[in-house]
This record gives structure tokens, sequence and C-alpha cells, in this order.
């Protein structure tokens, strides 16, 4: 074995760790007592009664909807906070600003543009219906 390479000596002791890993588990795993799980509970045949509204919660988003220099505009609101905006050109294809951060700003903030003169847009690449 002293004269195999480095790359034939790794080749060898990665073929012995594969067959190790293997052979080994096989009688370790027949070896223990496997619990059974518990049987599956008969369907029930009886009528589940739909959960009440809550009406002291909002559980859809808030959009609204403008057409501003020949663009939709749709902002989606969640308890009052802005967390995404759909930008529709005329003729064109729609694109994102999303609050990724959950701050309620959009990562495209006028006051910031100076700072950071690359706006996050995103497409849609893909979408099935």
């Amino acid at each position: 074995m002293r004269n195999l390479s480095l790359k034939q000596r790794m080749l060898m002791s990665a073929v012995v760790a594969i067959a190790l890993a293997i052979l080994l588990p096989g009688p370790v795993l027949a070896q223990e007592d496997l619990e059974k799980p518990p049987p599956i509970p008969p369907e029930s045949t009886e009528d589940v009664p739909i959960p009440p509204k809550i009406q002291e919660e909002q559980v859809e988003p808030t959009v609204t909807i403008r057409e501003e220099h020949g663009q939709m505009i749709e902002e989606y609101r969640f308890d009052g906070q802005i967390y995404m905006v759909k930008i529709t050109p005329e003729g064109g294809i729609p694109y994102y600003y999303i609050d990724t951060d959950g701050d309620g700003k959009l990562e495209l903030d006028v006051d910031e543009r100076a700072l950071n003169p690359v706006q996050p847009v995103y497409w849609k690449i893909k979408e099935w219906k």
C-alpha cells in the first residue's frame, strides 16, 4: 500500500467507507425492536361543521387598484401595512415591488433612491392555474 499514490489511497478509503456504510446498518436495524404505528382510525360518517367566520380579524389582504400614467397599480395591504405593489404597464408585462423585510416600506423608497440607485423589481416567470 506504500506504493499507491495519494489519489489511489483516497479512492480506496472512500470505497471501504461506502462498503462499511452499506453493510453495517442492515444487521443493526434488524436487531432493533421497532414499534408498530398505531392503527388508522376509521373515517367518521357524520358531517363536520364549518367553523364560524372570525369577525374581529381581517384574514384577507386589502387591494387598492388605481390607474396612473397608463399603468394599472395594485397595492396589497395587510392590517393597513403595504407589503406588495403590482404594476401592469399598458400592453406590458406586470412587475412587482415587495416589502421583503416586513418594515412596511417597499424596497423602492423615493427618499433612499439616491443612496441605492438599483430598484428591486420582480417578474413572474411561470404561473400555474
